[in-house]
């Protein structure tokens, strides 16, 4: 599997664009190479690993600081489920079938296939015996 890298733009294109990330292709002091923040400079992959890190080491913390998190701020988490579900209409469009539907839809395929079977059998029977049993 190949990945695509971003197409190579400078810290300053980047920041004259309104860009929050830059890429130059060059490798970090760490060895990735991946996008860059504009402010810091950081490495994006270095970034994740230092987070990774912090939360492995405090996860309550973490859940801690979320949860004052979602007090303080009430309406961002209900923004971003909005515009989630607004998004994601297609995935979430597939009608569920209640049991008795589910059970309904089985039961024709069941009901599809033995007469697909029947078919086949009586189509062999009627080529025995309309050719004055053939194969001898």
């Amino acid at each position: 599997m190949t990945v695509a890298l971003p197409d190579i733009v400078g810290r300053d294109a980047a920041r004259a664009l309104g860009l929050k990330r830059f890429f130059t292709g060059e490798p970090c002091k760490h060895g990735h190479v991946a996008e860059r923040d504009v402010n810091s400079r950081e490495c994006m992959e270095c970034s994740r690993e230092r987070t990774r890190k912090r939360r492995a080491a405090d996860p309550e913390g973490y859940r801690e600081y979320g949860r004052k998190w979602r007090a303080a701020n009430p309406e961002k988490p209900r923004e971003y489920q909005r515009r989630w579900w607004a998004a994601n209409k297609d995935k979430r469009a597939a009608p569920r079938l209640t049991k008795r539907a589910a059970a309904q839809l089985r039961k024709d395929r069941i009901n599809k296939r033995q007469a697909a079977a029947q078919r086949k059998a009586a189509r062999a029977a009627s080529e025995l015996n309309g050719a004055g049993q053939a194969g001898l």
